[in-house]
């Protein structure tokens, strides 16, 4: 058992290491290094999954989130040096969704020669007032502006069409909670990290793994691969966890709440996931004294419905998240813990029986 890391320095670590969807090659990297640390093996995939096997003993069982965030890709150069942009991943509107909008953000762009400061922005002000007023945005109005005014200097940085980039404000305490980027998935992460560094061996009643996918954005394309590098029984997908506490939500449909607990999600878009497991977290935390939150989502999906694919009987915890897939996701230490502790005791009770045992 390694000496625990404080939850804040983790997220804050994690979130602001820029990894789009297909290039997380930072993120993964960090995972292998520190979770070399903590577990008797560590593996990485061909495609960049990173597992890490911590130990105990019975049913394997893996912990996972992934490691990618929503992106975006250059399209093209213009002749003054400004980088326009598409999204990173199917664009079925044509145009910006009304639920992603990071424009007039920071933007981290991954050149080939390294990492480059740039800001996202479209013609504002008095040069399209007036008349000319849109009630929409257009990915033709969005662009980066790195500060050089010719594309000949932009060229030599490595910037080419293909270049992924992606918002990058600083995260940070903000009264109660912690509000940055990329909390759907690095929050995880260090969850993840957190189960790892304060399982006990000898009290673990699972042989215990803990991951992180790539391209989870992009169709859980990296974890349909997970299972086919290690043998698991047992699967607990983290994810950020909708809430419906804000102005412009229903609480009828997201009635969960930021900072009342873990979420445990019985099923979303893509998957019902298994009663056994979700029943089993939820008399978990009522028997460890932890508030625990119930829910159902649409318009959501987690590697989960991955690892169920391919074999793997899966429960989904949720952390409660405000503002997803913006520049400023917001959630609570006190949530995060919680959901450590929950997988903790989970991990430390009786296994659950195999569903039929052959007599």
């Amino acid at each position: 058992m390694v000496e625990p890391s404080d939850m804040y320095d983790l997220v804050k670590t994690l979130t602001e290491i820029p990894g789009p969807t297909g290039q997380e090659d930072l993120v993964q990297a960090w995972c292998a290094r520190h979770w070399s640390i903590l577990a008797a093996v560590v593996q990485v995939s061909p495609v960049g999954n990173v597992l890490a096997r911590v130990g105990g003993a019975g049913p394997r069982i893996i912990v996972l989130g992934h490691g990618d965030e929503l992106a975006l890709v250059v399209r093209s150069i213009t002749a003054e040096g400004l980088l326009t942009v598409w999204p990173a991943w199917r664009d079925v509107r044509g145009r910006p969704p009304y639920w992603y909008s990071p424009i007039n953000q920071p933007v981290c762009v991954l050149a080939d020669d390294g990492l480059i400061d740039g800001q996202l922005c479209y013609a504002s002000g008095h040069v399209v007032g007036g008349p000319r007023d849109k009630d929409t945005f257009e990915w033709d109005d969005w662009f980066v502006d790195l500060g050089l005014r010719d594309r000949a200097r932009v060229d030599a940085l490595g910037i080419h069409p293909g270049t992924r980039l992606v918002p990058n404000p600083p995260t940070r305490r903000l009264g109660d909670a912690v509000v940055g980027k990329a909390m759907d998935n690095r929050a995880a992460l260090a969850i993840a990290t957190a189960v790892g560094e304060r399982a006990r061996a000898e009290t673990l009643r699972y042989e215990l793994w803990i991951g992180s996918s790539v391209q989870e954005e992009n169709g859980l394309l990296g974890a349909a691969s997970v299972a086919a590098t290690e043998r698991f029984d047992y699967g607990i997908a983290l994810h950020v966890g909708l809430c419906g506490d804000v102005p412009g939500t229903n609480p009828a449909r997201h009635p969960s709440r930021l900072g009342d607990g873990p979420i445990v999600v019985h099923s979303d878009t893509f998957a019902h996931y298994s009663p056994r497991v979700s029943r089993a977290l939820v008399e978990t935390a009522r028997a460890a004294g932890l508030t625990v939150q119930q829910a159902v989502f649409q318009n959501y999906g987690s590697d989960g419905a991955e690892l169920i694919r391919h074999g793997v009987e899966t429960g989904l915890i949720a952390f409660p998240t405000r503002y997803t897939h913006s520049p400023n996701e917001m959630v609570t230490l006190e949530d995060l813990e919680r959901t450590v502790d929950l997988i903790l005791a989970f991990l430390e009770r009786e296994p659950l029986p195999p569903r039929w045992d052959g007599r």
